[in-house]
């Protein structure tokens, strides 16, 4: 089942690593209550790649934390990039598959998920075209 997640979390590097390439405002917030902006989103992303690839070195969780300090397309297309061989090089690391790492890579899988399809209906609030290889759209 772990062999399963892990495909499917690289899936979903791989879509965000299309969905970036979309030429948006990534600071436009559509008109809804609470509505994060697409740079919002795509910085918890980031965040939560480097905060769950040292909680999976480590076997337990020790907070977020984004090394993102500008919302800027080519920081995103590189930010992204790097935190996905971050996770993949973590997981690789990993001998002692504990109850508790297995945990917090579901839990990856599922934030990955989520905010793919909150960036999923951000875009097409904004008019844009989805590339067809994103699963959820």
């Amino acid at each position: 089942m772990r062999e399963t997640v892990v495909q499917n979390l690289i899936k979903r590097f791989d879509s965000y690593a299309e969905l970036i390439g979309i030429d948006v405002n990534l600071s436009q917030k559509l008109d809804a209550p609470k509505h994060k902006s697409l740079g919002e989103h795509l910085w918890c992303v980031v965040g939560a790649r480097e905060s769950y690839a040292k909680a999976l070195r480590s076997g337990e969780w020790d907070g977020f934390n984004c090394s993102m300090t500008e919302f800027l397309q080519t920081d995103f297309i590189e930010k992204l990039q790097t935190s996905a061989e971050d996770v993949k090089d973590a997981i690789k690391q990993i001998d002692d598959w504990t109850q508790n790492r297995e945990l917090l890579l579901l839990e990856l899988s599922d934030h990955e998920v989520m905010h793919e399809g909150q960036i999923i209906r951000h875009l097409y609030g904004l008019g844009c075209e989805i590339p067809a290889s994103v699963k959820w759209a």
